[in-house]
C-alpha cells in the first residue's frame, strides 16, 4: 500500500495537481483518485453504444443547443512530429531519466488516443474527428510558440514544444467544416506584428498565449506594437491566466495575474481569459507591484465587475470541473449576468486524462445526479469531447445552469476582420 500510495501521489505531481502532495493524507488520497480506480483512458470506440447514445442524460444535454454555433475554442494540437508537421518537443518530455516530463507528456497522449496504425501526428487528427459528434460543430485548434526572451530570441530550452502556426492553419484548410484555428504568436518577436498579419491573411480566428510558460509579462510595454495590431485586426486573445501547472517552460507566474491585461484591454483587444484564471494566487497589482496576494479567480472577477471592459473581456470554461477548480462552478452558474461573456471549451486532450475530474465530488456537491455520473462514466471511455459537453450541460447549482449561449461561441470567433490592411495604420505601429 505504502509504494502504490507513493506512486500516485507521484502522478499527482505530474498531472500538475501536487499541492496534494506537500501534507499527505489519506483525505487527499481519495480526493484525487479515479473513480473508476483507472489512471489511464480506455480508448475505446468513439461511436458510443447505440443504448447509450440514446440514453435521456445524452439528449436532454443537447436540448436548446444549436451545435452549428457551437466552437469548442480550446483544442490543443499536440503531436510529435513524426510527419513534416514542423511539431517539436522539448527533450526532457521524451527522456525516461526526466520521468516527470515524460510521464507527463505520455499522459497527454494517452488522453488523445491517437488513431492506431498512423504517425501520432496523423493519429491524433484522426481521432480527434472522430470524436466530433454534433451537426456543424468545430473545434478551435491551439498553435504554440517557441518561448522568447526579452531581445526577441526564441528559448527553446525554456519551451516545452513548438505547434506551427503554418501546421493548425493547414489542418484547418483540409478539414474546414471540423476545424478553426488560433495563432501563437510570441510578442516579443520582432516580427510579431507581421506573423498576426499573416496568420489572420491565413484564417487564424484569434491569438492563444500562455504567458506563464511561455515568458511573456501580459503588462510589458513590449506587447504594446502587438496589442495595436490585435486591435486593428479585431481578432481576440485567448489568455491562460492562474496558475499554470499542465505545460511547464520559461515557468513565470507571475505572469499568469488577470490584472495584467489591463494593459491589453485598455489598448481595445478582446481578451478571453482561459479557465477563468481560477487556479492560484497573484499579487493585486491594483495596488501597486507589493499589492497583497490575492485568489486570481476573485482578480478575474474584479475584471469582469469592471464597465469599461463590458465588450471586451470574456472567460472560458474549459477545465473548469477539474477538481481543484470546482469551487468556482458556483460562482460561475449563479452570476447570470456573466453567461453572455463565458464560452465553452473543452482544454482537449485534459477531460480524458482520469484523475483530473471527479465525477463523485460533482455528486457529492449535488451538482449532478448519481443517474448523470453513471452515464457520465460511461461515455468518457468512449468520447472525452462529448463527455465534457455533456457534464458541463448538467452542472447545476441552486436550480440554475449554464445558459446554452455559453455554449453557442461562433459568434465571437467569427468577428475577425477581414478586409484589406491599411497600410498607412498598419505601418505606424
Amino acid at each position: 500500500m505504502l509504494m502504490q500510495r507513493r506512486h500516485f501521489l507521484g502522478l499527482l505531481g505530474v498531472l500538475g495537481l501536487g499541492s496534494a502532495i506537500y501534507h499527505f493524507n489519506l483525505r487527499s488520497l481519495f480526493k484525487y483518485w479515479p473513480d473508476n480506480n483507472r489512471l489511464f483512458n480506455s480508448c475505446l470506440n468513439s461511436q458510443l453504444p447505440s443504448e447509450l447514445a440514446a440514453h435521456d442524460v445524452i439528449l436532454s444535454a443537447q436540448e436548446g443547443i444549436d451545435t452549428t454555433q457551437m466552437w469548442d475554442g480550446h483544442v490543443h494540437l499536440l503531436g510529435m512530429g513524426d510527419t513534416d508537421s514542423g511539431i517539436w518537443i522539448n527533450p526532457q518530455f521524451l527522456n525516461l531519466l526526466k520521468l516527470n516530463h515524460y510521464v507527463r507528456f505520455r499522459f497527454y497522449l494517452n488522453a488523445a488516443c491517437p488513431t492506431e496504425g498512423l504517425s501520432v501526428d496523423e493519429g491524433f487528427i484522426a481521432r480527434l474527428k472522430s470524436l466530433r459528434w454534433g451537426y456543424g460543430s468545430r473545434f478551435v485548434l491551439l498553435a504554440f510558440d517557441y518561448t522568447y526572451n526579452e531581445q526577441g530570441e526564441p528559448l527553446p530550452e525554456q519551451t516545452a514544444f513548438y505547434i506551427p502556426n503554418e501546421y493548425a492553419a493547414r489542418i484547418r484548410q483540409q478539414s474546414p467544416d471540423t476545424f478553426e484555428w488560433l495563432a501563437s504568436i510570441h510578442p516579443y518577436r520582432t516580427d510579431c506584428v507581421e506573423a498576426l498579419e499573416q496568420a489572420v491573411h491565413d484564417g487564424a480566428r484569434g491569438v492563444k498565449w500562455l504567458p506563464p510558460a511561455m515568458g511573456i509579462d501580459p503588462a510589458s510595454e513590449r506587447c504594446d506594437r502587438f496589442y495595436k495590431a490585435m486591435a486593428y485586426w479585431d481578432i481576440p486573445l485567448l489568455c491562460h491566466c492562474g496558475e499554470e501547472n499542465a505545460v511547464h517552460g520559461a515557468n513565470s507566474q507571475a505572469y499568469g495575474n488577470p490584472l495584467a491585461l489591463r494593459r491589453a484591454l485598455d489598448q481595445g483587444v478582446k481578451v478571453i481569459i482561459a479557465h477563468c484564471a481560477s487556479l492560484g494566487h497573484n499579487r493585486d497589482i491594483d495596488k501597486g507591484p507589493n499589492g497583497p496576494y490575492m485568489n486570481n479567480f476573485e482578480l478575474f472577477s474584479r475584471l469582469m465587475d469592471d464597465s469599461r471592459y463590458e465588450r471586451l473581456l470574456f472567460g472560458d470554461i474549459s477545465a473548469m470541473t477539474q477538481i481543484n477548480r470546482v469551487y468556482a462552478l458556483k460562482t460561475l452558474i449563479t452570476r447570470r449576468d456573466w453567461h453572455p461573456r463565458l464560452l465553452y471549451g473543452s482544454d482537449y486532450p485534459l477531460p480524458g486524462i482520469e484523475p483530473l475530474i471527479s465525477l463523485k465530488l460533482l455528486q457529492e456537491k449535488q451538482y449532478i445526479t448519481a443517474e448523470q455520473a453513471e452515464v457520465l462514466t460511461q461515455v468518457r471511455e468512449h468520447n472525452s469531447l462529448l463527455f465534457d459537453f455533456v457534464l458541463k450541460r448538467h452542472l447545476q447549482v441552486e436550480g440554475q445552469q449554464f445558459e446554452p449561449s455559453v455554449f453557442h461561441t461562433r459568434s465571437l470567433w467569427t468577428g475577425v476582420r477581414t478586409k484589406q490592411p491599411d497600410y498607412d495604420v498598419m505601418n505606424s505601429i
